[in-house]
């Protein structure tokens, strides 16, 4: 998929990403309900992960807050082929990766349903252009609301909006 699609009725979607610049990186989450509205967005910068340890982190914060704020039907969605294979059980990965991927298939069994897809990064822009342009933050940042969003990451927001 290419563009970002609210879930069904009844539904949350989670988008994660991950991304890296002059060896910073920045993992991050926005959690959707099923009209587009903004339930939460976050973003931290895991320590000395590789790329899919970093990917596979994102996803498990994202599953860490869904499971916490009770959401129980979950659409999940992220631009790294391997994380979702690896959740799917068709891959496998080094024993880092591995063991987040065991706690996150923990959370996803506490769901009373979910998919998960790969989506192609220009379907998870407003994600995407968080993490890049947060990446220069420290520590983990978690919003509730759109407001103290970046302008660009709203601005990306409400285009996606308007798509769908």
């Amino acid at each position: 998929m290419t563009k970002w699609e609210a879930p069904s009725p009844s539904w949350h979607k989670l988008n994660f990403d991950k991304a890296a610049h002059n060896n910073r990186q920045a993992g991050g989450d926005v959690i959707w309900d099923h009209q587009g509205g903004l339930i939460a967005a976050f973003e931290g910068s895991p320590r000395n992960h590789i790329v899919n340890q970093a990917k596979g982190t994102a996803l498990l914060w994202g599953m860490k807050f869904s499971t916490t704020i009770g959401i129980r039907r979950l659409e999940i969605e992220g631009d790294s082929k391997i994380i979702i294979e690896v959740v799917k059980g068709r891959t496998a990965v080094g024993w880092k990766v591995d063991a987040i991927m065991r706690n996150t298939r923990i959370l996803l069994a506490n769901l009373n349903n979910f998919t998960i897809y790969h989506i192609y990064r220009e379907g998870n822009v407003v994600v995407d252009s968080m993490v890049a342009v947060d990446m220069l933050q420290e520590g983990l940042r978690c919003w509730r609301s759109s407001e103290p969003l970046l302008v660009i990451t709203k601005e990306i927001l409400e285009k996606e909006k308007t798509k769908s």
